[in-house]
């Protein structure tokens, strides 16, 4: 449904620089997922290259990166063309990856990365001479891209600008397209549902099937699964965010000025709710599949750790939280199993402690009661015999 224009609100223009996929909630949601399904030697590689970090702990220093150098927002988009929805022909064909000047967009970024990890190259890209990214650079890259290949509207086209230049309407709030499937139904779920949020939901036995699918797959196409899961995309985004998924209407206009600001029902916010969280759990569970091919393999060892570019913004912020354990969320415990040993240590020594105090008092009471049920039982034999002593 179409709002009229006298509700319509102009949206400011946001820059490239300031783009994500997903808030930094729902990367580290995939990175969470991400971990669970990382086999043994991948986690320790991870944990090698990061430096003590893993795939939570980066998931969005991407984005980081993004507002120190701005043309790297480009490899967070799959910009597909003008009308691509709602042309059946168009939409007959994969994703677009021919308006890719230099090869900054998302596939070829993806392709880029990995295929500097596994020492194959296929898609050259050149970087900056202040830029000279590490390997652990890459693979952070690689596992925040991961997560942009599973978001929607970013395969929107440049007309668009990626949804933000279309507003909807839901329960008495305007925002962006984008906005909604950037931040708002993450922060929805955070809020109205904390348990479910933090109660360890970002699990690969979530997505058991499609996992163990996706992963044969891989291991028979390799970097054509990305090609595939582009597609996926770009297909969601014509056929549930363009179109009603609920009604099969299109929910915006192809001429961008006829859209006002859209009406979202509870039904398909609520759609798109259930949908987005089940593209974080597949987002996370294929980024294992692809470290997991990376970083499985014997060369694996040789890749560096560290990073190129310093004086990111809040690194520093970041490093001191890192130092102050984290507590809440039941899908942390994977995520920190190896670190603070001492504390684990100190606290194993307070418990026994604590054990052995209640057990010496527990023992202390108990002797106390076996010494007046003594007293007692004596007291009542002699009783006894008094008594007998007197009849006779």
């Amino acid at each position: 449904m179409v709002v009229p224009r006298p509700f319509h609100v102009l949206l400011c223009t946001v820059s490239l620089s300031s783009v994500l996929a997903w808030d930094k909630d729902g990367h580290e949601a995939v990175g969470m997922t991400a971990m669970s399904a990382l086999d043994t030697t991948a986690v320790s590689q991870v944990k090698r290259l990061m430096h003590g970090k893993d795939a939570v702990d980066v998931s969005a220093w991407a984005h980081k990166v993004n507002k120190k150098y701005p043309w790297t927002s480009e490899f967070h988009f799959q910009r597909q063309p003008s009308g691509r929805c709602f042309d059946k022909e168009l939409m007959r064909k994969p994703p677009s990856i021919s308006d890719c000047p230099d090869n900054r967009c998302l596939i070829s970024g993806l392709k880029h990365f990995y295929g500097r990890l596994v020492n194959k190259q296929s898609v050259d890209i050149q970087w900056p001479s202040d830029m000279r990214l590490t390997d652990a650079d890459a693979v952070k890259f690689l596992i925040n891209l991961m997560g942009d290949l599973h978001q929607p509207m970013h395969f929107a086209s440049a007309r668009d600008d990626a949804g933000r230049n279309i507003t909807v309407l839901f329960r008495g709030k305007t925002m962006s397209l984008y906005e909604m499937w950037d931040s708002y139904i993450t922060q929805y779920v955070m809020q109205e549902s904390p348990g479910f949020w933090w109660g360890g939901w970002t699990h690969v036995q979530r997505t058991r099937v499609e996992y163990e699918q996706d992963g044969a797959q891989w291991k028979k196409d390799g970097l054509k699964m990305l090609d595939k899961w582009a597609e996926e995309t770009a297909a969601y985004l014509c056929n549930n965010i363009y179109r009603n998924a609920l009604t099969g209407k299109y929910t915006i206009d192809e001429d961008p000025k006829k859209n006002f600001v859209i009406l979202i029902d509870e039904d398909l916010f609520h759609t798109w709710k259930r949908e987005m969280l089940s593209k974080i759990l597949v987002a996370g569970a294929r980024t294992a599949i692809v470290l997991n091919s990376i970083l499985d393999h014997r060369e694996a060892a040789k890749l560096q750790g560290g990073t190129a570019i310093s004086h990111l913004e809040g690194e520093e912020d970041e490093e001191a939280r890192s130092k102050v354990p984290r507590a809440g969320r039941l899908s942390d415990a994977h995520h920190h199993a190896g670190t603070n040993s001492r504390q684990g240590l100190s606290a194993a020594a307070i418990n026994f402690g604590i054990f052995f105090c209640v057990l010496v008092v527990f023992l202390q009471i108990m002797r106390l009661w076996q010494g007046k049920d003594a007293l007692a039982q004596a007291d009542k034999a002699k009783r006894l015999d008094s008594g007998t002593s007197k009849k006779i």
